[in-house]
């Protein structure tokens, strides 16, 4: 029986370990105080940013850091964990949902984390809620990226109009312009009649 405990324990190491490893984003909490419904809340809110919390025991936890690229983390490790695993390289969201609902529940205590393979504290933690989403940051950049393109894009269309409109300005002078009529011969002119150089020897000869 002792055995078949054993073989499960590893079991369930090795699949937390590999939830830990696949994350970018792992914050470690200690939820002693808070209620089975408030936890199911919290879970909630979390899956709601595709975020997950896992409440394990210290023990485990650490085994299963020891297997992780996110071991640092260990050291947040003490008593009652719970952890909140996100896949997301910011950390921006998941850190606005732990930092609120530790302000509406105070048996929610926020130890630090590792984003990115860094190490953040519980204070870089409370930072990164004030701050915008990764998506509402990528959406300014966007828009800044974009306004000299717009700027240019409307110089270059006002131009165009002026060059057609002046255009159009010609074209309708043109034709809003009398036409010249052509010059009628008086006939009181004589025409001189030209007389080719070879007739002019043949009219020589003749005197």
């Amino acid at each position: 029986m002792a055995k078949i405990s054993k073989e499960c324990k590893k079991i369930i190491v090795k699949e937390i370990s590999e939830k830990f490893d696949s994350a970018d984003s792992l914050i470690v909490t200690n939820y002693k105080g808070l209620s089975a419904h408030d936890l199911d809340e919290l879970r909630r809110e979390l899956r709601g940013i595709s975020g997950k919390y896992l409440v394990v025991k210290d023990s485990m936890a650490k085994k299963a850091l020891d297997e992780s690229r996110n071991s640092k983390i260990s050291e947040f490790i003490e008593g009652e964990v719970g952890i909140a695993v996100d896949k997301k390289t910011d950390a921006v969201d998941i850190s606005k949902v732990l930092v609120k609902f530790s302000k509406e529940h105070k048996s929610l205590k926020i130890r630090g984390g590792v984003m990115g393979g860094e190490l953040i504290s519980m204070d870089d933690i409370k930072r990164l809620a004030t701050l915008p989403s990764r998506e509402v940051l990528l959406g300014n950049l966007a828009n800044v990226l974009n306004a000299p393109i717009q700027g240019l894009a409307g110089v270059l269309n006002a131009i165009i109009c002026k060059f057609l409109y002046a255009l159009n300005a010609v074209k309708d002078k043109k034709a809003a312009a009398p036409q010249a009529k052509p010059k009628e011969e008086d006939p009181a002119v004589e025409k001189t009649e030209t007389i080719e150089p070879e007739k002019q020897e043949e009219k020589k000869e003749e005197l």
